[in-house]
């Protein structure tokens, strides 16, 4: 069965030991923790800022409905679209991270899953 091809960027951080056998793939697209558990994946992953915003969204939203400032309706669609902003911009800010940590972008891999991505890139690199 047919599922689509992943595209994953490749990231590895120069001048350490596992620079060439450890690369970090990180999935271009949709981010499905990042939508579901926004705050908690922000957390999970040392995105401080961004837990930090989801937060204070999270907040302001709380207050625009108990002061009726935001109706029911209004507040849900609101933390919908928060939730789905995040959901699509998840994998960018693990690769502003990973860039601010040192490391670089490497090269584009694809494949059917996460090992048939690297199995290629690897082939590319030995090749």
């Amino acid at each position: 069965m047919f599922h689509g091809l992943k595209l994953y960027t490749v990231h590895t951080k120069p001048g350490s030991d596992h620079s060439l056998t450890k690369p970090v793939f990180l999935r271009e697209g949709f981010n499905w923790p990042a939508f579901l558990f926004t705050f908690l994946w922000a957390l999970y992953e040392r995105l401080w800022l961004l837990a930090l915003v989801i937060l204070a969204a999270n907040f302001a939203i709380a207050a625009g409905l108990r002061t009726g400032l935001i109706d029911q309706m209004s507040g849900t669609i609101i933390l919908l679209a928060l939730q789905v902003i995040v959901g699509f911009s998840g994998n960018d800010a693990l690769r502003k991270r990973m860039r601010k940590q040192g490391y670089i972008f490497q090269d584009i891999a694809s494949g059917d899953s996460l090992l048939r991505a690297e199995q290629r890139y690897f082939d590319r690199l030995v090749a």
